[in-house]
Formats: C-alpha cells, sequence, structure tokens
C-alpha cells in the first residue's frame, strides 16, 4: 500500500524527503549537546554547617538525627552520609521511579522539621538536587597582579557571579580560594586582664552598639521623613571608639583591650592555579542545559565583564566541554566516513552511480527522520544517540540493496521500471519488515535494564528504533520512486542484473565459494563438528581469556590528583607539599602537552565545600589539565608521576583519578573503581577490618594506589573544664567555653555579627578573637584569662587561719587547699567591689591531646570506612576476583560486614542485566520468526548463526586486546539483529526452491550461490559503516570502539557462517522433512529476494 501510494504522487515523495531533511537539521541544531544522556537518578544533597564542631560530634549532634528522620521519606533506596569538621553532607538516594521534585520537597520538609532537635545556632539545613547537571563543567579563575587574595575573592563573588548569572542555564558555587574579607577586633590578653575584661564582654558590647535596627518612619508637618541612626557603625576604625563598660566612671573602649580592623577570615583553602594563588568559581549547569551553551555562553561573557580592575585576569579554566565537542566532532565525522565508504563498496558492487545513489540516500533520509524523532521526544546529543546513528549507517543500506536487487529480477522477467520496482518492493514488504523487527527486538529487552546502563542505553536503542523504522519507511517509498524513475525504459546496460553477478570481478568471489559450499555439503558431520568444536573452544579457552570493565577506559586529557599530608598538618606545610607536587608534574609533562595545574588545598567552611573532596588542611587534589590533541598518554604520565612521588615524597600519600568528566559522571562522585566498604558498629572495629584489608590488597597484582579513605590520627585537643574548680571562681563551664572558643576561634558560631560596606553596601562578619600567632603553643591556650565572672570574696581575715598574715591566703575549705594567691590590700580591687586576682584557663581546666577520624562516614546509618583501589589495566573483573579472593581470607568480628561498590559494582549489574537481555533477546526473534515461518524448526536454523558470530566477536575483543564492558555487549546484541536478516535470505530463499520442486541438496546450493552477494553486501556495508570507529582513530571515540569491534568480528565471522554452517543445517532439516512429507500445506510468506 505504502509502495503503490508513493508511486502514484512522486512529488508528494519527493516534498516529504525535503520536509525530513530540513526538520532533521533544524532538530539538531535545537536538541540540547552533552556527553551523555540525561541520567535521572533522583538524588538529594542536604548540607548543614556547625562551625567549630568535631567530624564525631557532627556526627552525633546533626547527622545521625536527621538520617533518623529522612528514613522516614517515600521510596529511599539508601542513604549515604559524610560529617567533617563542622559540616554534615547527606545524600538520600531515591528508587528511580519517584519524582526528584517530590523527594526534594519532602526532604526538605522533614530538614525543617527537625530543625528544633539540633544544637543551638546550628546553620539551616540546604536541600539540593544532586546528580549529573552538579558536576563542575569548568572553573572561571580570578587571578591578579595588583589585588591581594582578599580583594581577589571579593571580586569573584559580589562582581562576577552577579554578572555571569545571566547566563542561560548556568549554576554555579561560592568561589573557593583567596580569604574570606572579615572586620576583627583582635584582643589583646594582657590588655583585657588588666582591665577586667573578657572576650564575652567585647563581643556583648560590640554586637549591641553595632547593628542593623530598622528606623522606619515619621510624619512631620506635610512630609514624611525616613528615619536614620547611627545604630551600625559605617567606618572600621569607629569601631575601636565603642564604649565596652563604664569602671569608677571610666569609660573602657575597644582602643583599650585591642584594635578592629579591616582584615581576612583565618585561611583555610588555598587556590593556586599553575602556582599562582587564586580563586576559582565552580561552574555546574542547570539540569536539562545544554553544557556547550553554558560554556558557550561564559566565553562569551569574559569580554563583557565590567568593573575588572587593571592587572586581573578573569579565565575560564578546566573547561569540560572541550572533551565533549571533540568526541562529538569525531563521532561525526567516523559516522560520515563510515557512510562514505559503504557507499564506495556499493558502488563497487554494483557498478552504476544511479543504483548507488538510491542506495545510499537511505542513510541521511533514515539519519535526519531519526534526529527528528529524538528532539521530539526530549533526548540530547550525546555519544549514545550519535553512537547509535553511526551504528546503523552500514545496516541503513541493507534494505534498499535488497529491493535493487530484486528489481533486476523482475526486469529480466521483461516488465517496465515501474512495475518492477512496485513488485519488487511489493512482494518484499513483509520479509523486510519482519527483518527490521528482529533487529529491534534485540534492544528491546534493554527497557528492563535498571540502574545507571538503562539511563545510558535506552537513548541509544530508541535511535536505532527510529532510523530503522525511517529506512523501511524509505525501502518502501522513496526507492521504488526512483527505481521507477531511473529505469522507465526496463532493464539497462548500466545495470547488473541477477544473472549477471557471475560477471567480471564477482566470478572470483564465485570461484571461491562454490567448491566450499559443495564441499561443505558433502561433509555436512565435518562442518558441523568443526562448528561446534570451534564454538565450544572459544567459550572454554578464549571467553576466560577476555578482560572485563564496565565502561571503555578513556583519555579524556586531564587526572586527578588525591594527596593527603600527615594528619593534622598545617595548611601552610600542606601548601608547600603541593607546590612540591605541581613542580614535579611541570617536570614530568612537557610543556607542550600540559595546559594548566590547578591545586585546591584545605578544607573550605560553608556551601563551596561540596566542589572539593578534602577533609581537612591535610588533604588537598590536583587539576592536570593536557592540551588538546596533546602527544603524550596520560596513563603515562600518571605511572611516571606515581614512581618519582614513590622515590622523592616520602610520608604523603596521592593517588590517581582519570577519565575525567565521563569517569564522574558514571562514578557519581566514588573516587575509585573498586570500593570495599567497611561497616559495622564502632570505628576502632572496623578501622581494624580495613587495615587488614589495605595491607593484604596491596599485595594483588595489578593493583595500585590502595588506601583507606578516612583518617584516624588527626590530632585532637580536649578542653577538660573542671565544673567545681570553676564554681568556685563563680564561672559556669559554659562561659569558660565561650571565652575560650570565642578567643581562638572568634564568636562565628556563637554570636556572630555584621557590617556593612557603605560603598558597596557588601556585608561582612565582625567578629572579636585573639590574633593567630598570639597563640602558637598549649602555655599560650592555658594563659587565656577567664575575667567575665569574678568570685566576690570575704576580707582576707575571714577566709585564713588564725595567724595567717601578709599576701598570702590557703583555701582550706576548697579543693585549693594550697594554692598561693597575691591580694593587694587585702582585696583585688578598690571600693566595694571585692574581687579575686585574674582566673587563667589553667585554674579551672586542664588539656589533653588524642587522635580521632577526620571524617566519620554512613551509609544506611551504619559507620563505615572505605578501602579504595585503583585497577591497572582494563581487566577490573578478574582484578576484583582475586581481590575477593583476598577478602574470604579474612576472618570479620561480629556484625562487621563488606561490600564492593563503585565501578566493579555497576559492571557486575550490567553484566547480570545482559546476562537476562541476550537469551530473552533470542528468544523473541525465534518467535517473531515462527509467525514467520510458520514452523518450529526454520528459526532455529536461522538462529544458528547468531552463537557462531560471538566467536568473531570474542577473537576481535581479544586480539585488539578490547575488554568486554557495557559497550561491546551492547554491540554484540546489534550484531545478532544483522546476522538473523542474513540468515532469512537463505532459508527462506532454499524453501522458496523445494516449494518449486527442488530436492533440499539443489535447493540449498541454488540460494547460497544466489543470495551471497545481497548477503556480502550487507554485511560489508555495516563493516564498513563502522571500521573508522572500530579503529579507533582520533581522540574523545573511545566509547565506541568496544561496539564497533563488537559488530565487526561477530559479523565477519557470522557471515561466512551463513554461507556455509547454515546451508549445511538447513540440508538435513530440508531433506528430513521431505522425506517424511511434512511439508506444510499452508505456504508460509515469502521472503522473496530479501
Amino acid at each position: 500500500m505504502l509502495t503503490r501510494a508513493s508511486l502514484k504522487n512522486p512529488y508528494a515523495v519527493f516534498a516529504l524527503c525535503m520536509i525530513m531533511l530540513v526538520l532533521g537539521g533544524v532538530s539538531y541544531q535545537k536538541m540540547r549537546v552533552d556527553i551523555f544522556p540525561e541520567i535521572k537518578i533522583p538524588t538529594i544533597l542536604v548540607t548543614t554547617f556547625y562551625r567549630g564542631l568535631s567530624p564525631t560530634e557532627m556526627e552525633g549532634a546533626i547527622t545521625l538525627k536527621m538520617e533518623q528522620r529522612f528514613v522516614e521519606a517515600s521510596y529511599v533506596e539508601h542513604i549515604e552520609s559524610q560529617s567533617l569538621a563542622g559540616m554534615s553532607y547527606i545524600k538520600v538516594f531515591f528508587q528511580p521511579e519517584y519524582s526528584i521534585d517530590s523527594a526534594q520537597s519532602e526532604l526538605t520538609s522533614l530538614a525543617y522539621s527537625i530543625i528544633r532537635l539540633l544544637p543551638p545556632g546550628v546553620y539551616p539545613p540546604s536541600v539540593y538536587k544532586f546528580g549529573v547537571a552538579s558536576l563542575p563543567v569548568g572553573l572561571l579563575s580570578v587571578s591578579s597582579e595588583t589585588l591581594g587574595a582578599k580583594e581577589i575573592r571579593d571580586l569573584a563573588y559580589f562582581n562576577i557571579r552577579q554578572q555571569i548569572a545571566t547566563i542561560p542555564g548556568i549554576s554555579f558555587g561560592p568561589p573557593l580560594g583567596g580569604k574570606v574579607r572579615q572586620i576583627t577586633v583582635f584582643l589583646d590578653q594582657q590588655r583585657m586582664m588588666a582591665r577586667d575584661v573578657s572576650p564575652s564582654d567585647v563581643v556583648k558590647a560590640v554586637n549591641s552598639q553595632s547593628a542593623i535596627i530598622p528606623a522606619g518612619n515619621m510624619k512631620i508637618g506635610d512630609l514624611d521623613y525616613y528615619v536614620y541612626s547611627n545604630s551600625l557603625i559605617e567606618a572600621v576604625d569607629k569601631i575601636n571608639d565603642i564604649p565596652i563598660k563604664i569602671v569608677n566612671g571610666t569609660p573602657i573602649f575597644v582602643r583599650d583591650i585591642g584594635t578592629a580592623a579591616d582584615s581576612a577570615a583565618i585561611q583555610t583553602s588555598i587556590v593556586r592555579v599553575n602556582g599562582r594563588e587564586a580563586t576559582y568559581i565552580p561552574i555546574t549547569r542547570q539540569e536539562g542545559a545544554n553544557t556547550l551553551e553554558v560554556t558557550d555562553g561564559i566565553r562569551a561573557k569574559l569580554s563583557k565583564l565590567t568593573e575588572i580592575p587593571s592587572g586581573t585576569t578573569v579565565k575560564f579554566i578546566y573547561d569540560q566541554s572541550l572533551y565533549i565537542r571533540q568526541a562529538i566532532a569525531n563521532l561525526q565525522k567516523e559516522g560520515l566516513l563510515g557512510a562514505v565508504l559503504a557507499g564506495l563498496m556499493i558502488y563497487f558492487f554494483l557498478s552504476s552511480m544511479k543504483a548507488a545513489l538510491v542506495v545510499g540516500l537511505a542513510i541521511p533520509l533514515s539519519l535526519t527522520s531519526a534526529l527528528v524523532a529524538l528532539y521530539l521526544t526530549g533526548q540530547s546529543v550525546n555519544i549514545m544517540t550519535l553512537g547509535g546513528l553511526a551504528l546503523v549507517i552500514g545496516t541503513l543500506l541493507d534494505n534498499n540493496i535488497v529491493v535493487q536487487e530484486n528489481l533486476h529480477r523482475h526486469l529480466e522477467m521483461g516488465k517496465d521500471g515501474r512495475s518492477a520496482a512496485e513488485d519488487s518492493a511489493t512482494e518484499l514488504t513483509l520479509p523486510i519488515l519482519v527483518a527490521t523487527i528482529c533487529i529491534l527486538i534485540v534492544y528491546l529487552p534493554i527497557l528492563f535494564f535498571t540502574g545507571i546502563i538503562k539511563f545510558l542505553f535506552v537513548p541509544l536503542a530508541m535511535t536505532v528504533a527510529f532510523a530503522m523504522l525511517a529506512d523501511y519507511a524509505v525501502s518502501m517509498s522513496v526507492t521504488p520512486v526512483l527505481l521507477a524513475r531511473f529505469y522507465q525504459t526496463g532493464h539497462g546496460s548500466g545495470a547488473r542484473g541477477e544473472g549477471q553477478e557471475d560477471t567480471n570481478w564477482f566470478r572470483f568471489v564465485l570461484a571461491i565459494y562454490v567448491p566450499l559450499l559443495r564441499t561443505s555439503l558433502r561433509l555436512k558431520p565435518v562442518v558441523i563438528g568443526l562448528a561446534l568444536l570451534a564454538l565450544i573452544g572459544t567459550a572454554l579457552f578464549l571467553v576466560p581469556r577476555l578482560h572485563t570493565e564496565f565502561f571503555p577506559r578513556i583519555d579524556a586529557g586531564n587526572f586527578t590528583m588525591h594527596i593527603s599530608a600527615p594528619e593534622g598538618s598545617r595548611i601552610e606545610k600542606t601548601t608547600a607539599i603541593v607546590a612540591q607536587i605541581e613542580k614535579l608534574v611541570q617536570e614530568t609533562i612537557p610543556k607542550g602537552d600540559l595546559e594548566e595545574v590547578i591545586s585546591n588545598t584545605g578544607l573550605y567552611f560553608g556551601d563551596a565545600a561540596r566542589f572539593a573532596p578534602n577533609t581537612g588542611n591535610h588533604t588537598a587534589f590536583l587539576l592536570v589539565n593536557l592540551v588538546t590533541g596533546h602527544e603524550g598518554r596520560t596513563d603515562d604520565y600518571i605511572a611516571t608521576l606515581r614512581t618519582r612521588l614513590h622515590q622523592e615524597l616520602h610520608g604523603v600519600e596521592v593517588s590517581f583519578q582519570t577519565g575525567g568528566i565521563i569517569s564522574d559522571v558514571l562514578n557519581f562522585g566514588l573516587r575509585a573503581p573498586i570500593n570495599i566498604q567497611v561497616k559495622g558498629p564502632t570505628l576502632d572495629v572496623i578501622r581494624s577490618v580495613a587495615e587488614e584489608i589495605q595491607q593484604k590488597v596491596a599485595q594483588v597484582p595489578n593493583t595500585v594506589d590502595v588506601r583507606i579513605k578516612q583518617g584516624k590520627s588527626y590530632p585532637e585537643m580536649h578542653i577538660d573544664v573542671d565544673r567545681t574548680k570553676a564554681a568556685y571562681f563563680g564561672i559556669a563551664q559554659d562561659r569558660v567555653i565561650i571565652d575560650v572558643i570565642t578567643g581562638i576561634s572568634s564568636n562565628i558560631a556563637l554570636s556572630p555579627n555584621f557590617w556593612l560596606d557603605p560603598k558597596t553596601a557588601n556585608g561582612y562578619f565582625l567578629l572579636a578573637q585573639y590574633p593567630e600567632q598570639s597563640l602558637t603553643s598549649t602555655e599560650d591556650l592555658l594563659n587565656i584569662p577567664i575575667i567575665g565572672a569574678r568570685t566576690q570574696l570575704r576580707s582576707m581575715s575571714s577566709l585564713t587561719s588564725t595567724g595567717a598574715s601578709g599576701s598570702t591566703m590557703a583555701l582550706q575549705n576548697t579543693p585549693f587547699a594550697g594554692r598561693q594567691m597575691e591580694l593587694s590590700s587585702g582585696n583585688y580591687a578598690s571600693g566595694d567591689e571585692r574581687r579575686g586576682p585574674p582566673v587563667l584557663l589553667r585554674d579551672v581546666a586542664s588539656l589533653s591531646f588524642k587522635t580521632g577520624p577526620d571524617s566519620v562516614d554512613h551509609y544506611d546509618l551504619s559507620r563505615l570506612i572505605d578501602v579504595l583501589i585503583t585497577p591497572v589495566g582494563n581487566d577490573l573483573g578478574h582484578v576484583a576476583k582475586d581481590i575477593e579472593a583476598v577478602l574470604a581470607t579474612i576472618q570479620l568480628p561480629k556484625d562487621v560486614t563488606l561490600q564492593l561498590r563503585g565501578e566493579v559494582a555497576n559492571m557486575r549489574g550490567a553484566i547480570n542485566n545482559f546476562a537476562f537481555a541476550l537469551p530473552l533477546a533470542v528468544l523473541l526473534i525465534y518467535l517473531v520468526m515462527v509467525g514467520l515461518f510458520r514452523s518450529l524448526v526454520d528459526p532455529l536454523i536461522i538462529l544458528v548463526a547468531v552463537p557462531l558470530g560471538w566467536i568473531g566477536t570474542v577473537l576481535l575483543l581479544l586480539l585488539t586486546d578490547t575488554s568486554v564492558n557495557v559497550e561491546s555487549m551492547i554491540g554484540t546484541l546489534m550484531m545478532m539483529g544483522i546476522v538473523v536478516s542474513n540468515s532469512i535470505l537463505l532459508v527462506d530463499s532454499a524453501n522458496r526452491r523445494v516449494r518449486a520442486g527442488a530436492t533440499a541438496e539443489e535447493a540449498v546450493f541454488q540460494a547460497g550461490t544466489s543470495r551471497i552477494r545481497p548477503i556480502l553486501m550487507t554485511a560489508l556495508a555495516t563493516i564498513l559503516g563502522l571500521l573508522p570507529l572500530a579503529l579507533g582513530f582520533g581522540e574523545g571515540n573511545e566509547t565506541m570502539v568496544p561496539l564497533a569491534r563488537a559488530v565487526v568480528g561477530g559479523l565477519a565471522v557470522s557471515t561466512v557462517m551463513t554461507l556455509l554452517v547454515v546451508p549445511v543445517m538447513h540440508v538435513l532439516v530440508l531433506g528430513r522433512r521431505v522425506h517424511i512429507h511434512e511439508l506444510p500445506t499452508t505456504p508460509p510468506a515469502s521472503a522473496e529476494e530479501i
């Protein structure tokens, strides 16, 4: 019906073709571009901050309480958390079918419902959607030759961020690095002690006398006045004039006990770009936004930034879109090259430009139709959809080859061009449809996949389906119209008919094939035996040698170095170590290959910390970015660096992470391909197990960077206040701690205040604390005065024993008997207020030193420690098995469990999915064939070539050292569909000849010699179409190489098996069928010349 309608109105066909070409181009321009399809695993990140709490305190006071509430949420899959110093990060993973918006709304409600149970002063929780869009696509760095670190950060935070906020689809966090400006009252211990002032007194005075207080408005007469007050001090110097208190009629000002200054907070995060201190803003994209549009928008905006001081450079670095562009461009180029090679092959076979043009038109028409369908279904342009298009380029020619080959048979019958074209397409309508369905069916099981591979490969399957369905429509409409036009007068001299296929060069092919086929039919047991032997040998000896991994290894042109100095190292010491490593990197990688080195040292407090994996001032990470088209291999540079670091930098742990944005997406934030999680009730118990695992796994071959993620020996200083001692001095325990914490860390966590810059209206913290350089030893800490509440003392005579004199007093009725105190005239202060001597921290507290974790992690509320392992090479599966053999020898304490996560878990999940998909695909193909052939046996003959094709897949993967991964397994599925369509050609043609009266062997022989031409053409079209991808030339196409090689290897071997083994099997079945007269009474649907 479609063919007849098309032939009646060729102009409508032409118009529709042009419409699809135009719409395809427009759709491609409008589609979002990214490296992967949208991966919608609903995950929510909840961050909570409480400055000053240790990791263990954060775990108990905040993280665990919130986790216990979050388990009440709907459709929770699992919960992960990390408690750092002053920071809590909780990731809640939901079931895939749950809406991310509903998840965020529900967790927000739960998080705020628990605030009243959290410690007072805690920052309100922030609730974010967490996913692929949360990963930085680049960094916007700010450096300057004229500005200091404080001014650079201010420029980034208050100026640059607001200018880039209008870029469509952009998202970003606070800047990292630089120094945070704050107004600080630097306290002088001695002057405070002399004037009886405590840190709390200073904070109370400053907060009460410099505050933002709304004054409203006032009507006087006919006018309405805005009322302004001087409640907020405008000039920093005037803070020094704030009175703290009045003593005997004399005011004590801030300047009497310290100095207010425009300063910076103690730096806990240092960023360097190419060895120079800088600040960077992590750039992400909003969910559903186009990565390339975001990065293009940033680059366009850079030249339009205003109010940038001279000598300041704003640069977009670590641009992940460069790899995306390169990968997309290479896939397009190699897809086009494959199409050209396939077209040349068609011309070589047909020796006619007209015939090659008719066949080749299927490619642009089918691809543009697929692009329109992808746009309408909300898909993006990514390596999976483009890979799907490249995958089917050769296959798109198959239907048109068959239609054209069948046309020549009808032309030789004396038909005119229009009749021959209509009859050729009409009689192939059902067979081609079934062959197309067989190819599509192999992708159907992908719909039942779970986890991340479902989001990766459903778009690929959709792409193939849209292209193949469009190709079917083209072969039934456009191809007959063109053939009718080109062959109006019947068989032309330029066309090659079926009866001429043994002329010229093709007779050499037949000269080889005909004797082989005759020999095979004569030696049936030998052929079958050899095929079985090859299949069994492959399964027993070759398959175990295959390497396995989750996703192909890629060279993204960048890598990350995670650095851990001795725990507790000051940020200055860690920065010096990082500088050494930066120097090693610059010495190892040639200047022509090295683009930039970006380091981030220390733990930034606040929301920006979610963009950095550091856990303390002793940790850092380096981002090493190579130039596009770099000559050296990234893995080679890493191997050299690892050796040099081991030799030259002792006591520092350095690990490497490769793969760039692809690794970040697939591992969902995990640092290593293999992550052994040790879970148990207490950190001490699981720590000992983790250390044993680390020691033993480090001996496993092909493993490097075996390390424990969480530290255990971070120095801790415990201030133990003796409440009874403090009470004798009239001091409460909380007052002691508040004064000490305010002195050493400021009042930012307890009672922060703000100051507004009158020039810019930007707000900054106004805080009080001792200068950092004044506290350099434990003695300095113990000598901190606790002055705020003094004991009211009686007269000397009432406190001392009879006969006591002078300035010595023994407190006989207290635990401090024998303590000597020097008083003045029996009392510390003059007047009626009787006060004791200054009370130091050492008088009411003691210090003890311990060690503890730098982070406390949970998985489903259980404490865990992660042992991270990086495998060498591309054989993740065998390394994981060796590791599991080691784990089996470890005796686990009660309630301690082990779990392998990371890429190895994803790999095994994918293998399980394919173990389900492959047999299901075979079963579905078989059932479709049963419906076509109305036979239970013929489909089995057709499917014989499928397992034989696996031999070729395994061989090529081994010869090219390509691993079995999700891409190669998808290629195997595709190969199965193509192999089945080729086998149909032989089986259906032989059945037709048997029904015409030929013997079984004659029918099979004639089918083989007549069908070898279209079979070779369709197989070669697919192989040549994928050859550029299979060769793996060009950076960025590594992900598609295993897929192409699986198809090429399987199809090459299966084509030979189809032409030799399938005929032998078919002869045996046909011979038995003729012998016992089991020919069907109702003829099956013909697959004439398919």
